[in-house]
């Protein structure tokens, strides 16, 4: 919100870009019960555009004020930026300020009346944006939300301001910040006291195999139909599996989120037939994480994505919920692995995992055969 600049939405404004200006209204901050409603966020057999956090309804209040002032001034209600107006715990630029309880700037007014200036501020943002708590650090960064797929999500903006964050960057930080504060780390561990929400974008885990192996999803599903792990693909490589929709599931390997894209509707729903067009996206919701060997897995149809892209991820960590979007013909996850720069039968590999507990090297797996 602080920003050096003008914005469209103005929000705040403090020593590095954001935004300029935003009216006021009322004080006191209201303790909401924390919800975290989620959206979906998706990818694909490639590396598409970037993606989005996925959205999460505002939690109290309380908490977003204090994450905002850890994270624009470490808490000092008398900060002042270098080389700008900035000012204050949340570093509002004075014309974002606008002299508000009469004081000129914001580090001149105590604790109290910059709380309430940014409560007013905040509350602007999330009735405009659907109660979506991730809006806020953006706008409190840059001013305005961009759209989905804007290059301003991936430029810093004004760097000679002293920014050194794109708008994308700002808002991973932030909401990491944020679930801190909240308490709600999203950490894998075997079983835990508050199941996540199903379909939302907190998971859970399972404890991985030898070897850092997980299956893909709960045994339970696998156990109640074993034949199921040799089903072969339709047309190529890959394995699909029909299961529930919400049903949890997991990072066969670990590695690296490189690909998450939102695209959260049913392919034959929405006119994209057989041909696709427009901003349809046969995967769907779903990502893509490549391990230590360079190897790609993809998992697609989903309905929410519970980690970030750039996240380091481990085998057996709830990496999505199923579902039904993309180019799905039934509620299924799909499973792609390229090893080699060639797309491999996951097959084999589920079913060694299923009953020896023992993984494979996606280089020894076979390139056909697994497809009719």
């Amino acid at each position: 919100m602080p920003s050096r600049r003008p914005s469209q939405e103005s929000p705040p404004g403090r020593g590095r870009p954001r935004c300029d200006s935003m009216k006021a209204i009322a004080i006191l901050i209201a303790l909401p019960l924390l919800g975290v409603t989620m959206l979906p966020v998706l990818l694909t057999n490639g590396d598409p555009p970037p993606p989005v956090v996925c959205s999460q309804a505002a939690g109290p209040e309380a908490v977003i004020l204090a994450t905002i002032r850890t994270l624009e001034s470490g808490g000092n209600y008398q900060a002042q930026a270098r080389g700008a107006s900035a000012s204050g715990a949340y570093q509002m630029i004075d014309g974002t300020w606008n002299g508000y309880g009469g004081y000129t700037h914001a580090k001149d007014a105590p604790p109290a009346t910059q709380d309430a200036k940014a409560i007013e501020l905040v509350r602007a943002i999330l009735a405009k944006h659907a109660d979506d708590v991730t809006t806020v650090p953006v706008v409190w960064y840059l001013g305005h939300l961009p759209a989905t797929g804007s290059t301003e999500w991936d430029v810093v903006p004004m760097p000679a301001a002293g920014n050194r964050l794109t708008p994308r960057q700002y808002q991973t930080r932030w909401m990491a910040e944020y679930q801190r504060q909240l308490g709600a780390i999203n950490e894998v561990v075997a079983s835990t006291s508050v199941p996540p929400i199903p379909g939302g974008c907190i998971g859970g885990g399972v404890v991985p195999l030898a070897g850092e192996w997980s299956l893909p999803g709960p045994r339970q599903l696998l156990d109640a139909n074993p034949a199921t792990l040799k089903a072969p693909h339709h047309d190529y490589p890959a394995w699909d599996w029909l299961i529930p929709i919400n049903t949890p599931i997991y990072a066969v390997r670990g590695g690296t989120v490189v690909t998450v894209r939102q695209w959260p509707y049913n392919w034959w729903t929405v006119g994209c037939g057989q041909q696709g067009g427009g901003e349809c996206d046969s995967c769907g919701v779903g990502l893509t994480i490549v391990d230590e060997a360079g190897t790609r897995w993809s998992y697609c149809h989903g309905t929410n994505v519970t980690v970030q892209l750039g996240q380091q991820v481990r085998a057996g960590q709830q990496i999505l919920w199923s579902g039904n979007t993309g180019r799905s013909g039934a509620p299924h996850v799909h499973l792609e692995i390229r090893a080699g720069g060639q797309q491999r039968c996951p097959q084999p590999l589920l079913q060694s995992l299923y009953s020896n507990g023992v993984g494979l090297d996606p280089m020894t797996l076979p390139t056909n055969g697994c497809s009719f």
